[in-house]
């Protein structure tokens, strides 16, 4: 009788999972059993975690077949989001130039549906997101250029450090809302979060940043929100953008010219106008930072 219970409850359990799959207008659900049905693969994968070395052997589903069964091809990168919003986007070069799969099996134990888990040896492993409740197409809407960038030590200079940032406890720093609204007027619909290493998130303001802090880390600050998952704060902030204005954390570069790298912008003019208290200076762009009127300047515009 416990076992036919038991049964009953795992298959209850099959026929309630499912993966959301929205391309464009399209909601398909991709159920457990849907996925279970698909051919194949297998994926070595050698990984250092945390100073570990990790090799894992993978059985899963190639994620193009999935596409391919259900014509999806018009889209710049796909969005994967966990059932506690944990979020990456993967492009669709990752996608086609590297085995991506959807990792039903490790080694040799099978996963469960909460434990369902994008593969893909090529890039690293914090995007091999887990517990994957939606898979949605995107198109690139390219951010803008910045016309406009106000250099974060100016505006932390004139603002009182907290010694209490709830609810993360014995750290001191600032309030995203407190630090951001001088610079931009109005925090709303997506921004453009970049860390010193790269990592990019681009995060809708109420539901993932309107509760987000600055914690002080050293000389360097680090983006936390309880409204996150912890495996999304960004470490060592170094640059944030709502529309075509933006922010710097200088301390993180020597010149435009390394966030110019950073962010692959598309234009770089030749010169810049510095803003400070009372005056304009045009300079070279390619300056370095460590001139005096960079370290003394409150924003800039091209």
């Amino acid at each position: 009788m416990k076992l036919k219970i038991i049964g009953i409850i795992l298959f209850v359990s099959a026929m309630l999972f499912s993966i959301e799959l929205i391309d464009a207008d399209r909601i398909i659900n991709i159920e457990r059993t849907k996925l279970d049905s698909y051919e194949k693969v297998e994926l070595a994968t050698h990984r250092n975690k945390d100073g570990e070395e990790k090799d894992d052997n993978w059985i899963g589903v190639k994620l193009t077949d999935i596409l391919n069964e259900y014509n999806i091809s018009n889209y710049d990168k796909l969005c994967f989001i966990s059932s506690d919003n944990y979020l990456v986007r993967i492009s669709k070069n990752d996608i086609l130039n590297n085995e991506s799969i959807l990792a039903l099996v490790r080694n040799g134990k099978i996963l469960d549906d909460e434990h369902i888990r994008l593969v893909i040896p090529g890039i690293r492993d914090m995007f091999w997101i887990q517990d994957i409740s939606t898979i949605k197409t995107e198109s690139i809407s390219d951010t803008p250029f910045p016309h406009t960038i106000y250099f974060a030590e100016s505006i932390l200079l004139n603002t009182q450090i907290r010694d209490e940032l709830p609810p993360f406890v014995n750290v001191s720093g600032y309030t995203f809302l407190e630090i951001m609204s001088q610079a931009f007027p109005f925090l709303k619909d997506e921004i453009l979060i970049v860390g010193k290493d790269g990592v990019k998130h681009s995060l809708d303001y109420d539901k993932y940043l309107k509760n987000a802090v600055l914690i002080k880390n050293g000389d360097s600050f680090d983006l936390k929100s309880p409204d996150m998952p912890a495996g999304m704060w960004i470490k060592d902030l170094a640059y944030i953008q709502v529309f075509d204005v933006a922010v710097i954390f200088q301390y993180h570069f020597t010149s435009l010219s390394e966030v110019n790298d950073l962010l692959n912008w598309n234009s770089f003019p030749e010169e810049v106008i510095l803003h400070f208290e009372k005056k304009t200076n045009k300079q070279n762009s390619n300056e370095k930072f460590n001139i005096e009127n960079w370290s003394k300047a409150e924003w800039l515009e091209w």
